[in-house]
């Protein structure tokens, strides 16, 4: 005993020595170890190296002491890896099982090794930080740091963008938080490694910083009539009225370049046009400040256009495509980001959420569908609505009631104005009994005027000079909570629309917050107000699963039960095909839960309804959105519902519903992997094919899960689209049973009523009972599909789908594995329990082929098994 505790005595004196280096004239002077992490002196200031997990390590470096910030993000507890320190001659490496960190003695620059010894990523050397004027009398200091990129690496992430990109390499962004456009400062690699920008403020990816002068013209562009939109205060009048500007640029050399255009508020026109070829053309009644294109430009003189609306101070800069990624941020603290080594890309995303977060399981009837329009006006309207789907046999889950219900108490305030919804409990009970779920808009820039609002006042909880709450001060978020509670959800509301998260136009910028100056927190306000409603909630009543829809978001926010969508984007084919990358972009960065406007935000006026060329786009977004993560539509002064375009289009769209909830078991066990093992539901290819580059660089094609591959149709009037099938043993055509060889690209059908949708060889996927909702039916019979041609796996998932009794581990998995060889399934034992669990359940497989193409249809039966709990095996 003594011995021992003699031993950890002498061990913590040794961790804490510090080891001068050997030579002279290095960058690096010594290092020092501690328990938790290994500190670099170097010329200009502390380097820490912190392995925070076998595959991750987080960095950071300051000039002088290292400030102590608040964690936002990386808030789980963790143990300590085991870790080794070693120094050669040229550099100091911190070891762990899964990967090797190295710091070059004479530059201090870093580079990242997995366990082979292989360089997967590393630091351009460069002066990681440098001074700036203080920002609101704090100390400021300018982050920036550049990586090694190889020339055939695959970038992807950073959030949702509306610029198209999809492949980040080279590529310029501004990483700010406006409506259509989510920042999120994490990067996912083709090369296997994750990297997390840990700065909460403003982020420069690839900053291009040549200025091109721009001449405002005289004779401005076309101007657009004055419309309604949606704005923070109401509906509000917004000119669109478009001014040109004309410049020129002399390039000295021949090559790519990357232009940014800085619009310095939201606008509604991005267009650039280099030598009269438009390189950036986007419109909608909003767009985010910033867009970026790479051009291929010979060397000489190039004229330049831009178009832009007339209030926009617009300014557009560029620089030479390089072999670098930088980050820079310009309000920061310190130098801080993380990496992540998979090589698989859940190894990555697994790694991250066990630091910042796992994702909760949302309500199974989360994953039916959604029914939302701007705007149901009163009870009668959510009623009758439901009453007509009913009626309809068209399946829905959630109503959900936008902004303006609040009526008399004034903008934003979160009570049901009595003229319209005169007994709010009363209406939860009816929707209730219509088997509905109720979703209800909530912002944060409640009227001052309102009792809520001025109690608020009285408490100093909205940032000063700001219609918006300071929910960075935690009082602020349990009192924004309890009048949520209060006036909403103690009458039996479901879940939460927190729009305008970002805040709305940016609004932190250049305020003082309880936290600090709201340019070091830019970026996080969506994590605080979804925090606050998160833990409320969950405080409140402990048993009922939280489920906020919300248009902004940060890192770490997946541990809240959150779904984002893509904001207020326009009803256009350009539009449409852009949400994809947007989408994938999104969901690489961890968080699982996202979904559009099904058919745009702002669309045609009252003609949509029986033009037939939106109603083909409107088809073909629903078609999209039935393979999506949440299925949603929505649409800006519209009647959304399926029934308003016409029987035929209400045929499709009910046909479309009822592949939806015939997938639930598939997309629940999804949901449950989402939770358990750090997967995720929409997937860029590079996820499960990352040495098929062909694949991996498929802008417009995703997998689904563990089992489909999605490629909408984003053009109007084809009856057939050309699919990539990644390199795997066999592809089937969901909707018609045909098997392809994988690897290669297949001419689909894509009739006006489905879009190509393939399943993998090895694939098992169970299918429920139609239903007009989830939970309608006893899940006592499933039909099993097995996809032959590869070994195959699946867990079946189920629980209650309304509670947090999971988290205490009720539920319950089946576990099917398909034996190519043997041509045998095996249905393994169910494994553990929960109330409501079926003892005695149907089975009926089905081994789809082109002779029985099903798409949602129910197969006959190859095979019927009874399954009681115990083991089964079924040979073909």
């Amino acid at each position: 005993m003594h011995n021992s505790l003699r031993k950890d005595k002498l061990l913590a004196v040794l961790l804490a020595v510090s080891w001068p280096l050997t030579g002279f004239g290095q960058s690096v002077q010594r290092y020092t170890r501690a328990t938790d992490r290994v500190t670099l002196t170097l010329a200009d200031g502390q380097l820490v190296l912190r392995p925070l997990a076998e595959n991750a390590v987080r960095v950071q470096f300051a000039n002088a002491a290292r400030p102590e910030l608040p964690e936002l993000v990386l808030t789980s507890p963790a143990t300590v890896p085991a870790f080794k320190v070693m120094e050669t001659s040229t550099a100091v490496q911190l070891a762990t099982k899964q990967m090797q960190v190295q710091v070059d003695k004479a530059t201090g620059a870093v580079r990242y090794l997995n366990k082979a010894g292989q360089v997967f990523l590393q630091e351009q050397p460069t002066t990681r930080l440098r001074a700036a004027e203080p920002v609101l009398g704090e100390a400021n200091v300018v982050a920036e740091q550049q990586f090694l990129t190889a020339p055939d690496e695959l970038l992807l992430g950073l959030g949702q963008f509306q610029d198209g990109h999809f492949n980040l390499r080279s590529v310029t962004r501004q990483l700010t938080q406006v409506n259509t456009q989510i920042a999120l400062p994490f990067i996912y690699s083709s090369k296997g490694y994750g990297l997390l920008w840990h700065q909460y403020g403003l982020t420069d990816f690839n900053p291009a910083d040549a200025l091109i002068p721009l001449e405002k013209q005289l004779a401005a562009a076309p101007a657009g009539q004055a419309v309604d939109a949606t704005t923070s205060t109401g509906t509000q009048k917004v000119a669109q009225d478009q001014a040109t500007y004309s410049g020129t640029v002399t390039l000295p050399a021949a090559g790519t370049y990357a232009v940014m255009l800085d619009l310095g508020g939201m606008g509604n026109r991005h267009y650039v046009a280099i030598d009269g070829v438009a390189c950036i053309d986007h419109s909608n009644f909003w767009l985010p400040p910033t867009a970026s294109a790479k051009v291929t430009l010979p060397a000489g003189q190039h004229t330049i256009r831009v178009v832009c609306k007339a209030n926009n101070t617009p300014r557009l800069t560029y620089k030479r495509v390089d072999e670098l990624t930088t980050f820079r941020s310009p309000n920061a603290q310190l130098l801080d980001y993380v990496v992540f080594y998979g090589p698989q890309a859940d190894a990555v995303i697994q790694t991250y959420r066990n630091l910042s977060g796992q994702v909760p399981l949302l309500p199974q009837w989360a994953y039916g569908f959604w029914q939302c329009r701007e705007r149901y006006t009163s009870s009668a309207h959510l009623q009758e609505t439901v009453q007509e789907f009913r009626r309809r046999n068209i399946p829905m889950d959630v109503i959900v009631q936008d902004w303006q219900y609040w009526g008399k108490y004034g903008w934003g305030v979160m009570q049901f104005d009595e003229a319209k919804y005169p007994d709010p409990a009363a209406l939860m009970q009816n929707l209730h009994a219509q088997h509905a779920r109720f979703n209800i808009s909530v912002w944060e820039n409640l009227n001052k005027e309102s009792a809520i609002g001025k109690s608020h006042v009285a408490n100093n909880f909205y940032i000063l000079d700001s219609p918006w709450l300071d929910l960075t001060n935690p009082a602020a978020r349990t009192a924004h909570w309890a009048a949520i509670n209060q006036h909403l959800f103690r009458y039996g509301v479901d879940s939460w629309w927190l729009d305008a998260t970002e805040p709305e136009n940016d609004a932190l910028h250049g305020k003082k917050l309880f936290v600090g100056p709201g340019d070091f927190y830019r970026l996080t306000y969506p994590l605080y107000v979804n925090q606050a409603v998160y833990e409320g909630q969950r405080a409140t009543s402990p048993d009922k699963r939280v489920c906020i829809l919300t248009r902004s978001a940060f890192l770490g926010q997946q541990r809240y039960g959150t779904i984002s969508w893509s904001g207020d984007i326009g009803g256009t084919w350009d539009t449409f095909k852009r949400q994809i990358p947007a989408g994938l972009g999104f969901s690489i960065t961890g968080l699982p839960y996202w979904t559009t406007d099904i058919g745009g935000f702002f669309r045609p006026g009252a003609g949509q309804y029986t033009d037939p060329q939106y109603n083909e786009l409107l088809m073909r977004w629903y078609q999209w959105g039935a393979f999506t993560p949440i299925f949603r539509v929505h649409g800006y002064q519209t009647e959304t519902e399926p029934w308003k375009n016409g029987p035929v289009v209400e045929a499709n769209i009910r046909q479309l519903l009822d592949v939806r909830y015939r997938l639930l078991p598939y997309l629940y066990s999804a949901a449950w992997q989402v939770h358990q093992n750090g997967s995720t539901l929409m997937r860029p290819l590079v996820m499960d094919f990352p040495t098929d580059t062909a694949a991996t660089h498929q802008a417009y094609e995703y997998a689904f899960g563990p089992a489909f591959l999605v490629a909408p149709v984003t053009k109007p009037s084809v009856t057939t689209w050309p699919v990539y099938l990644p390199k795997a043993a066999a592809w089937y055509n969901f909707w018609t049973g045909q098997r392809h060889a994988g690897g290669q690209t297949v001419a689909a059908p894509a009739s006006q009523t489905t879009t190509p949708v393939f399943v993998k060889a090895g694939a098992i996927v169970p299918l429920g009972k139609r239903l007009q909702y989830t939970g309608q039916k006893a899940a006592d019979t499933l039909e099993i599909r097995v996809y032959a041609g590869a070994d195959g796996r699946f867990a079946l998932y189920e629980d209650e789908g309304d509670s947090y009794r999971y988290e205490q581990g009720q539920y319950t998995l089946i576990d099917f594995a398909w034996d190519e060889k043997r041509q045998t399934l095996t249905i393994g034992p169910c494994q553990g329990t929960y109330p409501g669990a079926l003892p005695r359940r149907v089975f009926n497989l089905v081994w789809p082929s082109e002779t029985t193409g099903l798409g949602a249809a129910f197969g006959t039966p190859q095979k019927q098994v009874i399954y009681t709990g115990k083991r089964l095996t079924i040979k073909r």
